[in-house]
């Protein structure tokens, strides 16, 4: 109530005070004996000026530091008391008395560690315990001790449960802390958190509840990598708004804030009055248990809950909850410990100064590194964003005047969107008496606006534009103009096509959704997170469902976007217990992880003959897995990783066996891995199983050596008449690999190595090499009858041989002796014996030899019978 008198200007006094944060800590500049790294985390001291009509300052912090803002940051450099002053200039002209105040800038305790780190990791057996000690070897000193998420205050804990663990650890005099984290993973254990869907809480009892449909996913069994035994996802998932839903604990006309975990459980939420728990929806209190009330619910966007990440702290163990005051336009912010009341929270600080003047609009997003929160507050007044980044660091608050800067006070009410994507901003603003939507470009590094677009709407205020939304391309814009029915104004769902590009065009092609004698209020894309189609939500005041479109990315008018809102309709919207109001709520949430471990194998390469190979994570890491696999053919394969070649196509199951052990206890004294291993333990035996579709490869018959008569001048084309597949590609190639040809056959006429490819229709893959090498059959040309009878014809038994070595021809009579014999082709027969030609008869022959290019078919024999006819 004080801060709310000083605000308005009442109190102007000589003697008017400010705000200094509850705890003064000298700078954390410790650095670790180990590493000699700095492990200190920067913890600023906030100072804020709470005097309204001020609109300059001089701050001397006692040590020689200035600021020149309302609401400096500041580190001390040493420990020791300090007066700080400050000298205010008002908006009149007048220098203000200097105002003091003596502060203590306090020390830090020594800092926790768990083995040995400020932040480390352990695994032990799903049936065991473990004690967490954060000074097992050091001194604490007068400290004092608060868990995470347990909230005990005691310097130990024992845990069973697989999760973050830190502990914040209190000098008792100066009050200044610091943590130190472990995460621990009991091997194997399930999750106790689950996953949460995500639910909207707004207006009087107001809910939605969102489901998932989509069609099951076959699986891919012709991939070509991929899980042995997958999750498979919904095809093409759209989330679908529930048709019942339970009146929620929110009473607001306006703002809602809600805040999800990494798991996507609902931590706290607000009207602007209260805080719930999101587990089962109590209120939440101060530390001390006294009632915690916000007196905000009226403002159309004034609310945020944003988690705190915490220096060497499991995140998130504090959450921030910033409110604008209507009245007063301040912004202030106050602290919810998660480690209170059995992991429901508290409000450990309160209604803590932050920024003068805001407006009721507060849009926030993730960084785009997700290591912060980045918020956007409107002060119309001055046509500017304060862009507020919250880290580990604190609140860290910088001003942008950008876009319009004559602005009518209606601008100071309403909605800002970032898009999807991050790289759009767009609020609704009115200008002398006129209603407009200003989009800007976000750099998503540096958080700052660019390139400001004014989309006149072409209608008049009031009625005002309020609501804005993007759909899920980013690329299409909707806006709401809130009319007043009592005085006879339509309400406008209004689209904008942002691709379009200028600001006139945007303009001439608006599309006019839907126009009613009611209060359009929020318009809001949802669910906020989560992959899949979604709707685009618009709150009407006073009624029990909230229209949609089902269709919000594509230009067009109702029927094309697929408003649910229209007369005659089976639906006029999702239904609702509750009833809304104006607001939507302002939803943030840590990026997705996941917890705990399980064991899972992959495959990569399903080809008949080549080969598979199989890999898994192992489990409960560090632990030393024995990972063995099991074939269906009998084979057995050790190793995380091993390989295997499947000779026939179609399903096949595969077998993994884990074993996990633990080392003892004395494996931390005795650094030898013989020790390590005779003195571990069996920690758990775990069996997996798997199916793989393996893939029929192409087969081919390609012969090793190809042999052609080069000295013929002979080609010969050749292809593999492959099988194994419905079609196949060829690539014929140098031994080199320059491709030479892709027709299913070759004409070779080169000696030298050949590569193939052939490749079916399942994308498997057979290679072959072919040498081609000059070779030339042997052969005897040799007649069936001579004549020597000395008419100059036929009168010889005349051999011609081709490709033959070691010629040995013998020609008998009829009694079997030898007649004649010729090692010499050239050397012919006359058909004499003993220099005597005998009557007509046949003669029996044998010619032995070897092949001139293939020597290793040994020698070859020709036999036949030759007729002399005189």
């Amino acid at each position: 109530m004080l801060l709310c008198i000083l605000l308005l200007g009442v109190s102007e006094s000589l003697h008017a005070q400010f705000y200094i944060s509850p705890k003064v800590c000298v700078a954390d500049i410790s650095t670790d004996p180990a590493t000699g790294q700095l492990i200190g985390c920067e913890k600023r001291t906030s100072f804020f000026d709470t005097v309204a009509a001020a609109d300059a300052w001089f701050w001397d912090f006692g040590d020689g530091g200035q600021s020149n803002s309302r609401n400096p940051q500041y580190v001390y450099q040493a420990p020791g008391p300090y007066t700080v002053r400050l000298t205010r200039t008002m908006n009149n002209g007048s220098v203000l008395q200097s105002t003091t105040r003596q502060i203590t800038v306090g020390t830090y305790p020594t800092q926790p560690k768990f083995n040995d780190k400020l932040s480390a990791d352990t695994t032990v057996c799903e049936s065991s315990s473990l004690e967490l000690n954060p000074f097992k070897l050091q001194i604490a000193g007068n400290v004092k001790y608060r868990w995470f998420p347990t909230g005990d205050t005691t310097k130990t804990i024992t845990v069973d449960t697989t999760g973050c663990y830190s502990v914040e650890v209190y000098d008792a005099v100066s009050g200044c802390s610091r943590s130190a984290k472990i995460n621990v993973k009991f091997c194997l254990q399930e999750s106790s958190s689950g996953g949460g869907i995500e639910k909207w809480y707004f207006g009087k009892g107001g809910s939605l509840e969102f489901g998932m449909e989509g069609d099951s996913t076959e699986r891919d069994s012709l991939a070509v990598e991929g899980d042995l035994n997958p999750d498979l996802p919904l095809e093409n998932p759209a989330f679908k708004p529930s048709n019942s839903n339970e009146v929620s604990k929110v009473n607001t006309s306006g703002a809602v804030a809600m805040v999800y975990d990494k798991n996507t459980n609902l931590v706290f939420y607000t009207d602007g009055n209260k805080l719930f728990a999101g587990s089962d929806d109590t209120e939440i209190q101060t530390a001390g248990g006294g009632n915690f009330i916000i007196g905000n619910t009226s403002s159309s966007q004034g609310l945020m809950i944003v988690p705190k990440s915490n220096c060497n702290a499991c995140n998130y163990t504090e959450y921030y909850v910033l409110s604008q005051d209507p009245a007063t336009k301040l912004l202030s912010y106050s602290v919810v410990d998660m480690r209170y009341n059995n992991r429901k929270g508290a409000v450990v600080e309160q209604n803590i100064p932050l920024l003068f003047t805001a407006s009721e609009k507060m849009a926030g997003v993730r960084s785009s590194n997700d290591s912060a929160f980045v918020l956007y507050s409107f002060d119309y007044k001055k046509g500017a964003f304060n862009i507020l980044t919250i880290d580990s660091t604190g609140i860290n608050t910088t001003e942008q005047i950008v876009g319009s800067n004559t602005l009518d006070s209606l601008s100071g009410t309403g909605y800002i969107a970032i898009s999807p994507n991050g790289r759009k901003l767009a609020h609704g603003v009115v200008i002398n008496g006129k209603n407009y939507v200003e989009v800007f470009d976000r750099n998503l590094n540096t958080n700052r606006l660019s390139n400001p677009i004014l989309i006149d709407l072409n209608v008049p205020a009031p009625p005002t534009v309020y609501g804005v939304a993007f759909g899920s391309n980013s690329d299409i814009l909707y806006t709401t103009i809130k009319g007043n029915p009592a005085l006879g104004q339509d309400s406008q769902l209004i689209q904008l096509a942002l691709f379009l590009g200028d600001a006139a065009s945007i303009s001439a092609g608006k599309e006019i959704i839907l126009r009613r004698q009611e209060e359009f209020g929020a318009l809001m894309l949802g669910p906020v997170y989560g992959i899949g189609e979604k709707y685009l939500y618009m709150s009407v005041n006073n009624k029990d469902f909230l229209p949609y479109l089902q269709n919000p990315d594509v230009k067009g008018n109702a029927a094309v976007v697929g408003l649910s809102y229209v007369a005659g309709s089976a639906s006029f919207g999702a239904p609702l217990d509750g009833l809304a109001t104006l607001g939507l709520p302002n939803i943030l949430a840590p990026v997705a992880e996941q917890e705990g471990e399980g064991i899972s194998a992959n495959y990569s390469g399903n080809c008949q003959n080549s080969p598979t190979v199989f890999t898994t994570q192992g489990i409960c890491s560090p632990m030393r897995n024995k990972v063995t696999w099991y074939f269906d053919d009998g084979t057995k394969k050790e190793g995380t990783q091993t390989s295997y070649t499947y000779t026939k196509p179609g399903w096949h199951t595969i077998k993994m066996v884990v074993e996990v052990f633990q080392k003892s206890k004395i494996s931390s004294v005795v650094n030898n891995q013989v020790v390590d291993k005779l003195t571990e333990t069996e920690c758990t035996e775990e069996e997996y199983t798997g199916t793989i579709y393996i893939k029929p490869s192409p087969t081919t018959q390609v012969p090793r050596n190809l042999y052609i008569c080069f000295e013929e001048f002979e080609k010969k084309a050749f292809g593999p008449s492959p099988k194994g597949g419905n079609s196949f590609v060829y690539t014929w190639m140098t031994s080199l690999g320059t491709t030479l040809s892709r027709d299913s056959a070759y004409i070779f006429d080169i000696p030298a190595t050949y590569l193939l490819d052939v490749e079916n229709n399942f994308g498997c893959l057979t290679k072959d090499t072919v040498t081609v090498k000059e070779g030339c059959e042997p052969a005897l040309f040799l007649p069936d009858v001579f004549t020597p009878n000395e008419d100059n014809l036929n009168n010889d038994f005349a051999i011609i041989p081709a490709y033959i070595t070691d010629f040995d021809f013998k020609v008998f009579n009829r009694w079997g002796e030898l007649v004649f014999n010729s090692k010499n082709p050239e050397i012919k027969w006359d058909g004499k014996f003993k220099g005597k030609i005998y009557g007509n008869q046949l003669y029996p022959y044998t010619i032995n030899y070897r092949s001139k290019y293939f020597p290793e078919r040994g020698q070859l024999q020709t036999r036949g019978s030759i007729l002399i006819l005189k």
